[in-house]
């Protein structure tokens, strides 16, 4: 399991961010008021050093098709790789991560109901989230013992097909079992739990497993389970449904 939700546990990001050493552009040789007086997340920070590079604006935001975000100037030639803070005066606000967190929101919007296996909501709906699965995955199946805790807790939850080791892999054939199966959400349940399947994967089945192995990579996804909150929120790992109700519960308005 490599990372939980950003929501679940703390990263040290932002205090390893604070504690660096800062080189930023200063005008002149000369260092900017607002440098030299610099205040992040309320604290006062007082910069080892200050000095200017040759980073000019405008400044591009560069994403590749594997989803990582880079930041260039005009030229291409002088590039900063990493999230991109706003220092706002409520506390920083990572624009990277809320870019990437609509951008996937936007792209799951055009994922098709047939090309996800959907776990609606009993009762009062909470929210929805996305689980990148793999059937042959034992933290997927982990995750899936708890499907009926989280319909009945209001989330509905869809899934995208995602065969760890590639489309061709034996995973993936069960997968597109799966979705060509009379009744997708039983056949992934039976899946999970090591019974065969008997339906034959037709090309457009294997075609649906082959696009939600390209979208997951589009997504960064490298391993599974890997969840997509409400929010856009994503993280790689097994998390036990209650925190994920939790989780699901801070990202509302």
């Amino acid at each position: 399991m490599k990372r939980q939700l950003n929501g679940l546990i703390p990263t040290a990001a932002v205090m390893a961010m604070m504690a660096s050493t800062m080189t930023l552009a200063a005008s002149g040789g000369d260092v900017p008021e607002a440098l030299d007086d610099l205040t992040i997340n309320g604290q006062a920070i007082t910069p080892e050093s200050v000095h200017r590079v040759d980073l000019e604006g405008p400044i591009y935001e560069v994403r590749l098709r594997n989803g990582d975000t880079f930041y260039s100037d005009a030229q291409g030639r002088h590039m900063v790789v990493g999230n991109l803070y706003d220092n706002a005066p409520d506390g920083l606000i990572n624009v990277t991560e809320q870019r990437n967190r609509q951008e996937r929101l936007d792209q799951l919007q055009d994922v098709s109901e047939e090309s996800l296996v959907t776990y609606p909501a009993q009762g009062e709906d909470l929210g929805e989230i996305t689980v990148f699965t793999d059937t042959t995955c034992p933290y997927c199946q982990m995750l899936h013992q708890q499907i009926d805790q989280l319909t009945a807790a209001g989330i509905t939850v869809h899934y995208v097909p995602f065969p760890r080791a590639g489309s061709q892999s034996p995973a993936a054939r069960q997968l597109a079992q799966v979705m060509c199966s009379e009744s997708p959400e039983n056949a992934m349940t039976s899946a999970f739990k090591g019974q065969s399947l008997s339906a034959s994967p037709s090309q457009s089945c294997q075609d649906v497993v082959e696009d939600g192995f390209q979208l997951g990579q589009r997504f960064g996804v490298t391993g599974t389970p890997t969840i997509v909150l409400p929010n856009g929120e994503m993280g790689e790992g097994y998390v036990p449904a209650g925190q994920i109700v939790q989780a699901i519960e801070r990202t509302e308005p």
